[in-house]
């Protein structure tokens, strides 16, 4: 089983392990459900968020050349890639805090928001940018220095999803 298999899998045992926690807390303590527009707010963040999730998926599959499940061979510095050097990660944030406020829950919210973040800087910080950095050498670090990791700007992105996908590679997209 690769690495990043594996690391799909505690990220999926996190993630049923804040929501679960979120709910439970909000049961025990019986908070108030937050009004529909918050709500409202949290169907619209995953709606946005699927987008992103979905094309650095392909974009990575189509150019990275992977190996083992999820891992990349050749650094992808094109498409969603040119805009955030982690799109990916900037999605599942972004759809676990609007799944946070579609639940609709203070202690949710609050729980399943703050321990994604957590884990998706650490994982950043702490895993992926060194790992990128040994693995593609001066090539990242050039890229780094000029693609911001998490806080794009929001035109490059909406640029880069509502174009079609290069098919360089020759694979389907």
């Amino acid at each position: 089983m690769s690495v990043c298999l594996k690391r799909l899998i505690y990220w999926l045992l996190l993630t049923g392990a804040s929501v679960g926690g979120g709910i439970a807390t909000d049961l025990i303590l019986g908070s108030d459900p937050f009004p529909i527009p918050f709500r409202l707010l949290g169907l619209a963040g995953i709606v946005l968020a699927l987008p992103l999730l979905r094309r650095s998926g392909k974009v990575l599959k189509a150019l990275g050349k992977p190996g083992k499940w999820g891992c990349t061979n050749q650094l992808v510095t094109t498409d969603i890639y040119q805009c955030l050097r982690h799109p990916h990660h900037l999605g599942i944030g972004i759809f676990m805090t609007s799944l946070g406020l579609l639940i609709g829950h203070l202690w949710s919210f609050l729980i399943i928001t703050l321990i994604q973040w957590v884990w998706v800087i650490s994982f950043l910080f702490l895993v992926e940018e060194r790992e990128l950095r040994e693995k593609f050498g001066e090539e990242y670090e050039v890229y780094s220095q000029k693609v911001p990791m998490l806080l794009p700007k929001l035109s490059c992105v909406f640029n880069s999803l509502l174009k079609p996908m290069d098919n360089s590679s020759g694979e389907n997209l």
